[in-house]
């Protein structure tokens, strides 16, 4: 074979060797990075519509849901030849995903480890991410239902809110899940936070009222939707000199004792 002829058919054989592994390349880009591919499954266009309207929409859907090359083709078979007409359960995503993010460090993303509510619920009773924050594909925040999951006495049971004003507010407006030095149940700074802005009631907190005790000590939103006044499970032995007993037996104490002033 003339040298030429040889060199050009090594040329070509290289050049069409090229191309395969580059087509090859373009399509496991493609299939594995490219949320366009999952949406050419006919019955991924819900979850494609409730992605793109995410926290996540940025987010490659194998940066999370991470599947083998074996899984992915099973995948791509399954809707092939059964022609399915729902999304089957596949690609779970596990805590260890989330936190690649969530725990990383990266401003970009809203760092959890060090909050109260996910040391709680994280790290000690090891409940994964989706439990809560997934409880229909692609909403990330977690509903006021997904509490009742497991708080079945506080969502609907004998220990439900009270106050009807309360009643609406999501669970994590009282307990703060998201301040890393959060007791999770109320405490005097998170009452007053929202309390504060309500017009006319700045005036009832004054910095400087003696009583500095919880709220929760008179209000017990889960139990009463009026607050518990016990003023003598305090002070047992008021001053005889300026509270006569006929007085105390006759007077409740709020009529002299203004509520938060005192």
């Amino acid at each position: 074979m003339p040298r030429p002829i040889g060199f050009a058919i090594v040329v070509l054989g290289l050049g069409f060797a090229g191309s395969g592994i580059y087509s090859a390349w373009r399509g496991y880009d493609y299939t594995m990075n490219n949320p366009a591919f999952c949406r050419s499954c006919h019955t991924m266009e819900d979850a494609w519509t409730r992605w793109q309207t995410s926290e996540h929409r940025k987010v490659n859907c194998h940066n999370c849901h991470e599947a083998s090359i074996i899984e992915s083709t099973r995948q791509v078979i399954t809707f092939v030849v059964r022609q399915p007409r729902r999304v089957g359960r596949h690609a779970v995503v596990p805590t260890e995903v989330c936190a690649r993010c969530h725990e990383s460090g990266d401003v970009r993303w809203r760092q959890v480890e060090a909050t109260a509510g996910h040391k709680v619920h994280a790290e000690q009773r090891h409940i994964t991410c989706v439990v809560c924050h997934a409880p229909s594909i692609h909403r990330f925040k977690p509903p006021t239902e997904v509490c009742g999951t497991c708080h079945v006495a506080q969502t609907r049971g004998e220990r439900v809110v009270r106050i009807r004003a309360m009643a609406d507010q999501h669970c994590i407006t009282c307990h703060e899940f998201l301040r890393t030095d959060s007791p999770l149940r109320p405490d005097r700074r998170a009452c007053l936070e929202c309390h504060r802005l309500i017009p006319g009631q700045a005036a009832l907190f004054p910095a400087n009222a003696p009583m500095r005790f919880p709220c929760s000590q008179c209000h017990k939103p889960h139990e009463r939707s009026q607050p518990v006044v016990a003023c003598r499970a305090c002070h047992e032995k008021p001053r005889a000199d300026i509270h006569p007993e006929p007085v105390l037996q006759s007077t409740a104490c709020t009529v002299c004792h203004v509520a938060h002033r005192w």
